[in-house]
């Protein structure tokens, strides 16, 4: 058997997806049970919610979903009876969405369950530590699109670092 290597585990961004990964699954067990909704459709259907007549690129922009994923799962909510489709107004290329009365049930019921689940997993942090955490992930946010943004220059960095 060959000898355990000294490397890096505890990353921030592993740290951020278990967090991440262990509230998803219970918030999509009780939005499932409560609403009939995946945490994914809550989350698209809530940012058509807030700009009806959103189009399918929009809608991945926000949601930082792959086309394929996003596509599927608007689907499904047409399907549903949740979400409209229809040609762009101002361009016939864009596809524009908005919620139906049924989609906005929805939504509605599944507001407040989202608020209760966001408060309980937050509610071992002070106020000043929420405050904090909120003001260092929006950092990490920018900073993230920052190197995306200029992938090829962080690849030709990351290469040219020694190995350690």
């Amino acid at each position: 058997m060959r000898e355990p290597l000294d490397v890096k585990f505890d990353y921030l961004t592993l740290t951020l997806d278990l967090a991440n990964e262990k509230a998803k699954a219970a918030a999509s067990l009780v939005y499932e049970q409560e609403c009939g909704a995946s945490l994914r459709e809550l989350r698209l259907m809530r940012f058509i919610a807030a700009e009806p007549g959103l189009t399918l690129g929009r809608l991945i922009e926000h949601a930082s979903l792959e086309k394929t994923l996003a596509s599927k799962a608007v689907s499904a909510m047409v399907g549903r009876g949740w979400v409209t489709r229809s040609v762009g107004t101002s361009d016939a290329r864009h596809i524009s969405l908005e919620l139906t009365e049924a989609g906005e049930a929805v939504v509605l019921k599944a507001d407040p369950i989202g608020r209760y689940m966001e408060k309980t997993l937050l509610s071992n942090l002070t106020a000043e530590e929420l405050v904090v955490l909120k003001r260092c992930l929006d950092k990490l946010v920018a900073t993230g699109e920052e190197m995306s943004a200029s992938l090829q220059e962080l690849m030709a960095v990351v290469r040219d670092q020694p190995v350690t």
